[in-house]
C-alpha cells in the first residue's frame, strides 16, 4: 500500500503538468505510454504462447502519433490503421511459414487495443471544450475509488469471480456513483448547462471503465500473469494503470462529440 501511495503522489503532479501543457508534450507522452504499453501487451502475448510481430505494432504507433504533428488527428488515424494492417498482411504472406495468422491477429489487436484507443485522448484534446481530457481520468479514477471504498465497506456479492475475484456488485455500483459525482463537480464548475448529460456520461462511462478493467483482467488470467509489468511500484505496468482508461477514452470522445458538442 505504501508503494501505491508514493507512486500516486509522484505521478499526479506529472500528469497534471502534461495535461496542462497539452499539445506536443501530450502527444509525445501518449506515444511513449503507447509504445511501453504495447511492449507489455506483446510480452504478455508471448507468455501465452503467441509470437507477435512487434516491430509492426511499434511502427504503426509511430506513424499514428507522428502523423498527429503533420496532419489532422482523425486523418492520422485513418492513415495509420490501414497501413499497419497492410504491413502485417505483407509480413504474413512473405513469412507465412514462420509467422502464424494468429500471431498477425494478436499483433493487430495489440496495436488497436493500446495505441489506437489511447490516441483518442488526442482527439478529445482537439475538441473545442476546455479541460475535456480530464473527464477520462475523472470517470476512470472516480469509478476505481468509488468501487474500492464501497466494495471494502459493504461488498458481499461477487461480480465476476472467474475473472476478478475481489470485485463485487456493491463495488460496481459504488464505482458508478463515484464517477457520476466526479462528472457532477466537473459540470458544476465548467458547464452547468449540461448537467444531465454529464451525469449520464458519468454513469455510462463508469460501466465502460469497469469493462475495460475486467477485459485487462481476463487477458492476464488467460495467460497466467498477475501484472502486465513493474513500471509503477505497487500498481504494476502501464496497462495495469491505464486498463480502464483504454475503453473510457474513446467513449468520452464519442459522447462529447455526439451529445455535447453537436
Amino acid at each position: 500500500m505504501g508503494k501505491r501511495i508514493l507512486t500516486t503522489i509522484v505521478g499526479l503532479p506529472i500528469l497534471f503538468y502534461i495535461l496542462t501543457k497539452g499539445s506536443h508534450l501530450l502527444t509525445l507522452s501518449l506515444m511513449t505510454v503507447s509504445i511501453i504499453g504495447l511492449h507489455e501487451f506483446y510480452h504478455c502475448a508471448r507468455q501465452g504462447g503467441f509470437n507477435p510481430v512487434a516491430w509492426t505494432g511499434y511502427s504503426g504507433t509511430g506513424i499514428l502519433y507522428i502523423g498527429f504533428f503533420l496532419v489532422n488527428g482523425g486523418t492520422a488515424q485513418q492513415i495509420a490503421i490501414p497501413m499497419t494492417l497492410v504491413i502485417l498482411l505483407v509480413v504474413w504472406v512473405i513469412h507465412h511459414k514462420t509467422v502464424q495468422m494468429q500471431d498477425t491477429l494478436i499483433t493487430w489487436f495489440g496495436f488497436i487495443y493500446v495505441a489506437v484507443l489511447l490516441y483518442q485522448m488526442l482527439l478529445i484534446e482537439e475538441l473545442l471544450m476546455p479541460h475535456a481530457l480530464w473527464l477520462v481520468f475523472i470517470i476512470s479514477w472516480g469509478c476505481d475509488s468509488g468501487a474500492y471504498l464501497t466494495g471494502y465497506a459493504m461488498g458481499r456479492r461477487k461480480l465476476c469471480p472467474s475473472i476478478s475475484p475481489k470485485k463485487t456488485v456493491e463495488g460496481a455500483v459504488g464505482g458508478i456513483v463515484g464517477s457520476m459525482l466526479g462528472c457532477l463537480i466537473f459540470s458544476k464548475l465548467l458547464m452547468p448547462d449540461h448537467l444531465p448529460a454529464f451525469l449520464l456520461l458519468g454513469c455510462l462511462g463508469a460501466i465502460v471503465s469497469q469493462f475495460g478493467d475486467l477485459s485487462a483482467s481476463l487477458i492476464k488470467r488467460t495467460v497466467g500473469i498477475k501484472d502486465f509489468g513493474r513500471l509503477f511500484p505497487g500498481h504494476g505496468g502501464i496497462l495495469d494503470r491505464f486498463d480502464s482508461i483504454l475503453l473510457t477514452a474513446p467513449f468520452v470522445y464519442l459522447f462529447l462529440k455526439i451529445l455535447i458538442l453537436r
